[in-house]
């Protein structure tokens, strides 16, 4: 049963997390053409604040709360970011819900780093901060689940 101070930090991470989305949302212009990759910069935003919450967490819960993450971050992303990008972050957060042990999820998010490298490769002048703040996130969460998993 979870305690009160669980309760408490965990409604501050939830809030923390829903105020990076309302400042990032308002820091953000229309969405259009001409802002091609803003939905990854939002994603990676999303995606810090809550590996944040995640890592209270430990083994399979971590992976499966991570997985959450991922999932939020795919679907931040606009439709003028590559669509292999929501592709690779779907497919990295059901590998995490189905890892068993560390290696699997670490090898999870490095395939999934893998593409987004492939990705920034290709990307042009919009796109390319935003998918390497993603890329940022990714590290984050193969760093937690090394350290925690």
């Amino acid at each position: 049963m979870a305690t009160r101070n669980d309760v408490v930090s965990s409604t501050k991470a939830r809030l923390r997390t829903i105020l990076v989305l309302l400042l990032v949302g308002a820091a953000l212009p229309a969405a259009g053409p001409a802002y091609a990759g803003g939905g990854a910069s939002a994603a990676a935003a999303v995606g810090s604040a809550g590996l944040q919450s995640c890592s209270a967490t430990a083994g399979k819960v971590l992976y499966d709360c991570v997985a959450g993450v991922l999932d939020r971050m795919s679907g931040t992303l606009n439709k003028w970011d590559p669509p292999e990008a929501r592709s690779a972050l779907q497919a990295a957060a059901s590998q995490l819900r189905a890892a068993s042990n560390k290696a699997q999820a670490l090898s999870a998010i490095s395939q999934c780093r893998s593409v987004f490298a492939g990705l920034i490769k290709q990307a042009t002048a919009g796109h390319g901060s935003g998918l390497s703040a993603i890329v940022g996130v990714l590290t984050k969460a193969a760093q937690l689940i090394q350290s925690k998993g």
